[in-house]
Formats: structure tokens, C-alpha cells, sequence
């Protein structure tokens, strides 16, 4: 269960406030993008982050970051990460690409549209 009232709900999100757990770097698509599973410090809630940035292009640096449970988790892999969180009903994206620190957007992620 997600707590609402939890920092982690609500960007810009604590750099401290969470234990990551790299799981790996997913080459889909040429992004290189890194994968780390993080646990809140204060509310336990899982985040799954997908995280890249393309090479000589300033500001293209961009993070996607949804609630998971427990069992998904343990079991994403860096290849998998992104079908999880498209299937997601809901997620946070940020970066200097988005020039935000973060937003949460209502709809699931489109992978299409990385």
C-alpha cells in the first residue's frame, strides 16, 4: 500500500531518502539507460527507476520512476524495466530534458515515445 503523505510521493524527491539496489543497464533502443530498484527510507514503498541520457546532446538527461510491489521487484531485470512500468497505471518522469524535477503523470508510461 502506498503512502500518500510519504516525501516519495511528492517530487523533488530526497537524494537520501532512498536504498537503491542497481539491477542493471538496459542497451534497448540504444539508451543505455541505468535500472535500480529503491526503497523508501521513511514508508518501505518500491520504486522502480529507469534512468538515461543521450551522449552529446545537453539537457537530454531524463528519469522515469514507479511504484512497484515486492514481488516486482525481485523480479525486474534491466530488460524488463520498461514493459513494467508501461504497465503501470501511473508513474513520475523528470530531468533536464522535461527541465522539471519531477511530475506525476496520471497515465502509464509509453515506451514509444522515449
Amino acid at each position: 500500500m502506498i503512502e500518500t503523505q510519504c516525501a516519495c510521493m511528492s517530487p523533488p524527491f530526497p537524494h537520501d531518502g532512498f536504498e537503491r539496489q542497481f539491477v542493471g543497464v538496459d542497451d534497448g533502443g540504444s539508451r543505455f539507460a541505468e535500472v535500480s530498484v529503491e526503497r523508501c527510507r521513511r514508508c518501505g514503498q518500491r520504486w522502480l527507476r529507469y534512468a538515461f541520457e543521450t551522449e552529446g546532446f545537453s539537457r537530454s538527461g531524463r528519469w522515469y520512476r514507479g511504484a512497484v510491489t515486492a514481488v516486482q521487484a525481485k523480479r525486474v531485470s534491466a530488460t524488463s524495466a520498461l514493459a513494467v512500468l508501461a504497465g503501470l497505471p501511473w508513474h513520475f518522469y523528470g530531468g533536464s530534458y522535461f527541465a522539471t524535477t519531477g511530475v506525476r503523470s496520471a497515465a502509464p508510461l509509453d515506451p514509444g515515445r522515449l
